[in-house]
């Protein structure tokens, strides 16, 4: 069966759009009362079939998975082209292997951190793989991923080494399909979400006052900003970065975001700053009718509303002043 039309899928896309979550919608959902009224409020958006079918609000995780495999399924049948909509999903595969793999060499089950909605792989075949560590049935470059964390606990149990050996796997993934599929508009994304999580990288070791080589273990593959960038600005204050930086796109999202890091020993800032600049990095480029561009856009605009409704829901369980919530949330597409 033939894939739909990069034009074909904008169309689509385009009238998807208006059932997104307004500014609006968001700010009565944190003006609510509680988390049974945010409920209220998702009752009058397309979230109305989860909300209705939860016990109970604490359980709202429950629809915001169903709502993730759903849309996951969506774009297997909308996206004209599945090999680059599918680098958006394939961070739940990761996910679920540094649950199983810590759970393996730890011994210590934690199921309830698997993610089993939204993944490109089932999650039964993950853990069959993991428990009977046969990779056979893996995608090749999960399963090189896997082998390598093996080879590495063989000589030292070590969580944050499985962690830093699947994320530069993922991102090696991820820019070798953008390559081979000759897509700068998601080569530039993601080149650009590389720099800004080294960067992040970057100021927690600082924080903790490692070793560049500590710090190089951690780097992702693809960055923009090389391992001799990080070798040099390990030698230099911590704000001097901004200077450095100053001339890229994101450049004042690394000058905001470290002077909150500075007076607050806090990244929420940063990672805030981050997830509206990307948004909104693919938001400008929304309205090609003629390539991609919309297709991830809306991609990227459910999965941020999927946040902010999981930033409110957790706000309100735990009593948190709206004000608070508010100065948590990320933008909104529409």
């Amino acid at each position: 069966m033939p894939r739909p039309s990069t034009a074909y899928a904008a169309a689509h896309i385009f009238a998807l759009e208006n059932k997104l979550l307004s500014r609006d919608k968001v700010e009565r959902m944190v003006e609510a009362a509680s988390a049974s009224e945010v409920l209220k409020v998702l009752s009058e958006t397309e979230y109305a079939a989860g909300a209705s079918e939860l016990a109970q609000p604490h359980d709202y995780e429950e629809m915001l998975s169903g709502e993730i495999q759903r849309l996951y399924d969506f774009f297997q049948t909308i996206s004209p082209d599945p090999q680059i909509t599918n680098l958006f999903f394939v961070k739940y595969d990761f996910h679920n292997l540094k649950v199983l793999l810590k759970a393996r060499y730890l011994d210590s089950e934690q199921d309830e951190l698997l993610i089993e909605t939204g993944g490109t792989l089932s999650l039964d075949l993950l853990k069959e793989a993991i428990k009977e560590e046969d990779y056979s049935q893996l995608p090749d470059y999960i399963r090189k991923a896997v082998e390598k964390v093996d080879e590495a606990m063989s000589f030292k149990i070590d969580p944050q080494k499985i962690a830093a050996i699947l994320d530069k796997a993922m991102y090696k993934h991820i820019f070798d399909v953008c390559r081979k599929k000759k897509n700068d508009f998601v080569l530039e994304y993601f080149t650009m979400q590389a720099d800004l999580i080294n960067i992040r990288t970057f100021l927690r070791v600082r924080k903790i006052d490692e070793s560049f080589e500590f710090l190089k273990e951690l780097l992702l593959p693809g960055s923009e900003l090389g391992q001799d960038f990080f070798f040099e600005i390990m030698k230099e204050p911590v704000e001097h970065i901004v200077d450095r930086l100053a001339s890229k796109k994101y450049g004042r999202v690394v000058k905001q975001g470290l002077e909150a890091f500075l007076e607050t020993g806090s990244l929420s800032t940063y990672e805030r700053l981050m997830d509206d600049f990307l948004l909104n990095f693919v938001k400008a480029s929304r309205w090609n009718p003629l390539g991609i561009e919309p297709v991830i856009g809306y991609l990227l605009a459910k999965e941020n509303e999927i946040r902010i409704i999981r930033i409110i829901m957790v706000g309100k369980i735990n009593n948190l002043p709206s004000q608070t919530i508010r100065e948590r949330l990320r933008d909104v597409y529409v």
